[in-house]
């Protein structure tokens, strides 16, 4: 997993949607694929990229979480230390695809209850007890 929870939700967030837990699952998706012998997405990645074998997707999903720790807001991850690692690539066309401007970044940690400085995350009470705010 690359982080695309995180970093699609902080996104809507930031931009006005809210978040809600069903009381009940309405959709899911099927996790089954190596069950019915079909290839999960990170062993297609490094085919897709025409750099097939191992290591390619680990390379590919380093860098995917550098750029969610950035975007969440991260201590090690700042600009400053991604452009000293030569991880600039983290940064790329951020402005687009960054956090919105309706909600702020410390809303978002706080209706998630994630604690950056701690690098933890607690118990979500809207999502397990299916409580409205």
């Amino acid at each position: 997993f690359m982080g695309e929870e995180i970093a699609l939700s902080l996104r809507a967030w930031t931009n006005g949607w809210d978040i809600y837990a069903p009381r009940k699952n309405l959709i899911a998706h099927q996790y089954r694929p190596g069950r019915m012998g079909l290839p999960k997405f990170w062993e297609n990645t490094g085919r897709v990229f025409g750099r097939p074998g191992p290591g390619f997707n680990t390379q590919l999903q380093s860098i995917s979480l550098k750029r969610v720790k950035y975007m969440v807001g991260y201590k090690d991850t700042t600009k400053e230390a991604l452009e000293d690692l030569g991880h600039s690539v983290v940064l790329t066309d951020f402005q687009h695809y960054g956090p919105g401007e309706t909600r702020t970044m410390d809303e978002f940690l706080e209706h998630v209850n994630i604690d950056i400085e701690k690098e933890q995350c607690g118990n979500i009470k809207w999502c397990n007890k299916c409580l409205m705010d």
